[in-house]
């Protein structure tokens, strides 16, 4: 109730303002749509002007598995798209509706529909950023790490249909991500954890460990990554769903031809093999951003799989399309879980990762920011050659970043990450950290939610 008034602002932007193109299909099933934010005109409409192209961020929003929802990125939309970047808002179906693998596989869905079209949408296919919050950072994450795992092995990975090249995603940027799922699992507890134990189970039958040995659960949790499992026989096909007309057509609603952009200068990218760290004190530097604690690792050789071509073994799905819902059912912490993803990541996938930005705050009470660290330390272990960073932030909740730093105005740091990994020049760059936004709801309001913050 304290953010009411940003959130009434927020309502009437999504609904009314003709930059927003809502409910573009991207697949057959539930839930499956998109939103997409185009950057305005100087009359407050799309830019259309043939030949020029806008940076792309593909944004995969949180919601506990649980409750989210694609209007949920409206307030990054809007600013990324004040700022002359084209965001596509994926939805995706939520438990009890859909598991975890069923989320993954619109995630998948989605990203790879867009990847197809980002011509027609306007997007530059060079500069596409893939962004996830939360729940969306644990499946967008997840996503990027088994293409890469599918791309480097020419075998089929959990979670990883339809495939997409990893290559065309030029960095990733996970914001409180839900990224070490044991570790959220301890955390939590409880309700909750009753509740994640039916998220993310999966068909025992169709598992099997790293080592070879059969599928197995222990302590509640299929032990091992699985890159030779079967999988759906729909999940293969989904990307082959669509018409060739609803593939090559401009969205409904959307720009006729490539939007306009002015020229955006980029930077380049790769980072060298030393790892390095500093910590800055809290307190607020000259310019008044919230300090930061980071914990850079530097770690481009893009390879995939056609986008949505189905690897080998993945023609072995049949079997799991009549089990996966009837046979014995564990839940997949480990085999699920990004951190472990990572750990057990061979060289060459590490090899086909884009830039990797982790960001979360050190008050978050709902996903412990231990997991992000930890994330960005398992991907350097594993080789990863573009730079991996993690930023911790002291003071900040799990909510601040999309809600109350947002809605407040001023510097907005989720803002400058963001930007900064679009436009190559990270977040301390001054053309991309001076920037300040408006406010959508008065400051004191937004100081006392976060203080009511229970998450």
């Amino acid at each position: 109730m304290l953010l009411l008034p940003g959130f009434l602002r927020m309502i009437y932007y999504y609904f009314f303002n003709k930059c927003v193109v809502r409910g573009v299909l991207y697949g057959d099933k539930p839930r499956q749509r998109l939103d997409l934010y185009y950057p305005p005109s100087s009359r407050g409409a799309p830019a259309t002007t043939e030949g020029a192209t806008y940076p792309l961020v593909i944004y995969v929003t949180g919601g506990a598995w649980t409750i989210g929802y694609k209007a949920w990125g409206a307030l990054l939309g809007r600013r990324l798209s004040e700022q002359g970047v084209l965001v596509a808002c994926l939805d995706y179906r939520n438990f009890p509706q859909g598991d975890a693998l069923d989320m993954l596989e619109d995630v998948n869905t989605g990203i790879c529909w867009v990847l197809r079209r980002v011509h027609r949408l306007g997007g530059d296919p060079d500069n596409v950023t893939l962004v996830g919050q939360s729940a969306g950072g644990h499946l967008a994450g997840l996503s990027l790490l088994r293409q890469a795992e599918q791309a480097a092995s020419g075998r089929s990975a959990l979670g990883a249909t339809p495939s997409w090249s990893p290559g065309c995603i030029k960095a990733f940027v996970g914001v409180s991500g839900a990224f070490d799922l044991v570790g959220l699992a301890s955390h939590r507890g409880g309700t909750f954890r009753g509740l994640l134990d039916r998220i993310l189970a999966v068909d025992a039958s169709g598992m099997s460990s790293a080592d070879g040995g059969g599928g197995g659960a222990a302590r509640g949790v299929v032990q091992g990554i699985v890159t030779t499992a079967a999988v759906s026989a729909s999940e293969v096909a989904a990307a082959a769903t669509l018409s060739a007309e609803d593939r090559d057509a401009p969205p409904p609603g959307g720009p006729a031809v490539p939007p306009a952009l002015p020229d955006i200068e980029q930077g380049g990218g790769g980072g060298s093999a030393a790892v390095s760290s500093a910590i800055i004190a809290q307190g607020s530097d000259k310019h008044g951003e919230t300090p930061l604690l980071r914990s850079p690792v530097s770690s481009s050789a893009p390879g995939s799989l056609a986008d949505g071509q189905a690897p080998a073994g993945a023609a072995a799905g049949g079997a799991m399309a009549g089990t996966r819902r009837g046979g014995t059912r564990v839940p997949a912490y480990d085999a699920l879980s990004p951190l472990e993803a990572a750990r057990r990541m061979g060289s060459d996938a590490a090899a086909l990762l884009p830039d990797v930005l982790l960001v979360h705050g050190t008050a978050d009470k709902t996903v412990p920011c231990e997991g992000s660290a930890r994330l960005a330390e398992a991907l350097q272990a594993a080789g990863a050659t573009r730079p991996v960073r993690c930023v911790l932030v002291p003071g900040k909740t799990h909510t601040a970043f999309l809600l109350e730093d947002p809605m407040r105005g001023g510097r907005d740091l989720l803002m400058d990450c963001v930007l900064g990994a679009v436009l190559g020049g990270g977040e301390d760059d001054p053309a991309i950290g001076g920037r300040v936004y408006s406010s959508l709801c008065p400051g004191f309001l937004c100081t006392a939610a976060g203080w009511v913050c229970p998450f």
